[in-house]
């Protein structure tokens, strides 16, 4: 039976996709084994804390990683950006409400869904206060999700017309909804960061793993699934 190294690696569900697909190359080359802990960020980073385990941490935007930083429980010089994700406003497939644009959203009965945790915080905020519409597209938000997945169900289930996403959605959970590009003035970007944990008991496994990541290698895995690398 061959001989595995181990990495524990937490994650947030909504950078999964290319995260698993890197760490199934790395594993397939290297031998190190990968198990992945999916979860929400905020619970995640209270499970590190509590338990003081871990190799590598995986999370969708910066801030989350300053409160791990902040916590104590990631190593600060082993940060590093696996991409970017462009923030879209994406639409039931056919875009039956005819949703072209930001101004859209203001038009009365239109139904937004916004996410309140995780990567997607604040994202609505930073676009309609951008484009000097808050007070007209507030008015129109009706749901509010727990993350990325929640959003996105959101849609999926038709309970709102229109949601603030990740333009990685699309290539995510393909053939259930549109993009719809916002002006460049308006888009927001948010960097998908990785980390080693402090208490890891691999840390030379655990920085191969993020350099990895962060190689050519693993960046043409995140491009394919929507992640940026170029602005």
């Amino acid at each position: 039976m061959r001989d595995y190294s181990y990495l524990q690696i937490y994650t947030s569900g909504g950078v999964v996709p290319p995260l698993k697909r890197v760490a199934e190359d790395f594993q397939g080359k290297y031998g190190i084994k990968i198990n992945l802990t999916v979860g929400k960020i905020e619970k995640l980073i209270s499970t590190i804390k509590l338990n003081k385990k871990g190799d590598v941490l995986s999370c969708g935007a910066e801030h989350s990683l300053d409160d791990a930083e902040r916590l104590g429980i990631i190593d600060r010089e082993s940060r590093r950006s696996a991409g970017l994700r462009r923030s879209v406003l994406l639409v039931e497939r056919g875009n039956p409400k005819r949703i072209n644009s930001i101004e859209d959203l203001t038009k009365e009965g239109i139904k937004i869904g916004v996410s309140t945790e995780g990567c997607l915080v604040g994202v609505w905020d930073d676009i309609c206060s951008k484009a000097g519409l808050t007070n007209q597209i507030r008015r129109n938000i009706i749901e509010f999700a727990d993350g990325c997945g929640a959003v996105m169900g959101l849609l999926n289930q038709k309970k709102v017309d229109v949601i603030f996403g990740w333009n990685a959605f699309n290539k995510i959970w393909p053939g259930t909804s549109e993009i719809v590009e916002l002006p460049k003035e308006l888009q927001v970007y948010r960097s998908t960061g990785l980390a080693m944990v402090s208490y890891s008991k691999n840390p030379n496994h655990a920085i191969e793993f993020i350099q990895y990541v962060t190689s050519r290698i693993g960046k043409d895995i995140y491009t394919k699934l929507g992640w940026i690398h170029n602005i």
